[in-house]
Order: C-alpha cells, then sequence, then structure tokens
C-alpha cells in the first residue's frame, strides 16, 4: 500500500546545506518502493529544490502555504497586503527585520548589514532583493539582534502568528495562526486519498509540532527539541546517526 512521508529539512534531512548519505538513500529507497515523499519546511521552495531536485515527490515549503508536486504548484496561500502591512508595522515598531520569501527569490525588510551577508551566503546573492516585492509572497522570517527583542517580537505577534526560533541564532521562521506545516499535509492527505495511519512526518523543531498533528506517525529525530519529542509517536537516532533509516526499519517501511 502507497504511503505518504514528510521531511523536514534542517536538522531532519540536512544541516547547512549538507545532507548525510544516509538521508539521501532513504529518500531514494522509499521513491524505489513507489512511496509518496516531500519536503516539509519552513524554507522557500528555491531553496529546497536546490537540494533534492526530483529525488523526492514534491514540496510544502513556507511552512505550508507553498505546495508542489512534480514541479507543479497544487495550492498556495500568499501573504495579503492588509497582512503584509500590519506585520511590517509590528517590525517597525520593535526595531526588527524580516526576510519575505517568494517561490523564486527572497525580500530583505530593515535587514542589519551582518543580517543581510548572511541571507545571501545561504540563499545565494542573485536570490536576495530589496523588499517591496513585485510577486505573490508567502511567508517571512523574522530576525533580531538580542534574545529580548525575540522575546517582544513573540508577544507582539501573539494570536497571529506562531513563531519557530532557530536556536538562538538571531532570525525566526513564523506561520501563521490559520494555516502551517499540519493544514498542508491535511490538504494532500485529501488531494491523493492517503489515510493518517499512512502518512509519517519527521522532524526536530517547533515547528514540526503542526506535522505531528495531522500524521499518524510523528518520528522525533534524537536531535530534536523537547517539546516535540513529547509529542511523537518514536524518538529515532540523531540526524547524524541515520535516524531516519533506522525509524523507517523500525516502521516496517524498509
Amino acid at each position: 500500500m502507497q504511503k505518504i512521508f514528510f521531511f523536514d529539512i534542517d536538522g531532519t534531512l540536512a544541516m547547512h546545506g549538507q545532507i548525510p548519505p544516509g538521508n539521501l538513500e532513504a529518500l531514494r529507497r522509499l521513491k524505489q518502493a513507489g512511496h509518496l515523499t516531500f519536503v516539509c519546511t519552513g524554507r522557500p521552495v528555491f531553496y529546497a529544490e536546490a537540494l533534492f531536485g526530483s529525488l523526492v515527490s514534491g514540496y510544502i515549503a513556507c511552512n505550508g502555504r507553498y505546495l508542489c508536486y512534480q514541479g507543479h504548484r497544487l495550492y498556495t496561500r500568499t501573504l495579503s497586503a492588509k497582512a503584509l502591512a500590519s506585520y511590517r508595522e509590528t517590525i517597525d515598531a520593535l526595531s526588527a527585520g524580516a526576510l519575505f520569501l517568494s517561490e523564486r527569490a527572497a525580500y530583505a525588510y530593515h535587514l542589519s548589514h551582518a543580517q543581510l551577508c548572511s541571507v545571501q551566503a545561504e540563499y545565494g546573492q542573485e536570490r536576495i532583493f530589496a523588499f517591496p516585492a513585485q510577486e505573490d509572497l508567502y511567508s517571512f522570517d523574522l530576525y533580531y539582534a538580542e534574545p529580548a527583542q525575540r522575546d517582544a517580537l513573540c508577544r507582539a505577534f501573539e494570536g497571529r502568528l506562531v513563531i519557530n526560533d532557530h536556536g538562538g541564532s538571531g532570525s525566526c521562521d513564523c506561520s501563521t495562526s490559520d494555516w502551517d506545516k499540519g493544514s498542508a499535509i491535511n490538504y494532500l492527505l485529501g488531494h491523493f486519498g492517503v489515510g493518517r495511519n499512512d502518512a509519517y512526518a519527521f522532524g526536530d523543531g517547533y515547528n514540526d509540532q503542526a506535522m505531528f498533528r495531522i500524521a499518524g506517525h510523528g518520528i522525533a529525530m534524537g536531535n530534536a527539541v523537547d517539546a516535540l519529542k513529547a509529542k511523537a509517536s518514536y524518538i529515532t537516532d540523531t540526524m547524524e546517526n541515520d535516524g531516519i533509516l533506522k525509524a523507517l526499519r523500525h516502521e516496517g517501511v524498509l
């Protein structure tokens, strides 16, 4: 029976753009077995596609707001002009910065020189432009200078956004309160006619809790945050120690 698998990127499938050989093997074997595989990330789709190409069936990008399958868009939820104005007002009030994400580019908003250099190194200088954008935007990352500013952002956006801090690195990705990774997974289960018990989600971060809300099998990496481990149906080994392959064997998939 065909099953469907969802994988976070950072800390699950890869780290700093480097994919462990065991994870590549896992994706190849799932594809060969005829299963559906989706990368499910807060990152923009252009970043995910550059890493995995056609090795997976499709992508859930921008924390669920951009879905594509075999190179074709299935579903998107853009940020409205009204929402963007509201988000920018809060960002401005707290002297923070943001990186707004589209299908093929990212738009810097009030980033410091160091922050701008960091995102250019991560995504490629040719992908980074100054805000505003002349195309649809799907999500954004917040940038802060110190933890107190991050905490103020979390308080200011409470009820509007779910904020996932990147380990105190100076940035956070955001999910809207009405649509997240779990919402996108639920959409795909309906689209492909796959039951929740045949859905497997692998993650390590706070924003991956949304995947576990929907998928019948929520598998936390050994390096996952405690909040995710508490909601997991199974805790596997770390990313570096072939945690994905080990979990797939434990679940009887491989």
